[in-house]
């Protein structure tokens, strides 16, 4: 299971760096609750979740992050399809310089017949650019 969601996640991290966010918006499954903090926001479709990228990746990119990478920290038994994922996502700028991490949770499900996992759900522990996820629609608190 591990060498499968690294694989995923390394394509979504491809995607997003070659700015391909419809690519991205396409391995989650709608609604999605984004946590960051006291914030939750919910994407209903994927074209709302792929103007929240267009936005995150606007200001990463204004920050002088031109790449992030995904670091698996620890991954949950997966039970049934469903598991969890511990994910640190390092931003570098075009000298190979770490400039920040995001710590993230992300509640997956794959089934049987599914090369790849789905994202159910994301939980921002620690956030590299917090002042994106205010921008998003605050649904709860």
């Amino acid at each position: 299971m591990s060498n499968i969601n690294a694989k995923f996640l390394a394509n979504l991290a491809h995607a997003f760096n070659e700015d391909r966010l419809a690519d991205v918006s396409e391995h989650l499954c709608y609604p999605v609750p984004f946590y960051a903090g006291d914030h939750l926001s919910v994407f209903g479709s994927s074209g709302t979740l792929v103007q929240g990228l267009a936005l995150y990746r606007d200001t990463i990119r204004a920050a002088g992050v031109v790449r992030v990478t995904p670091r698996i920290v620890a991954q949950g038994m997966p039970a049934q399809g469903y598991s969890n994922v511990w994910v640190e996502w390092d931003h570098f700028d075009a000298h190979g310089v770490c400039l920040r991490i995001s710590q993230v949770r992300y509640a997956l499900f794959q089934d049987a017949g599914q090369l790849f996992p789905v994202i159910e759900m994301i939980d921002y522990q620690v956030a590299a650019f917090p002042e994106v996820y205010q921008r998003f629609a605050v649904v709860g608190a």
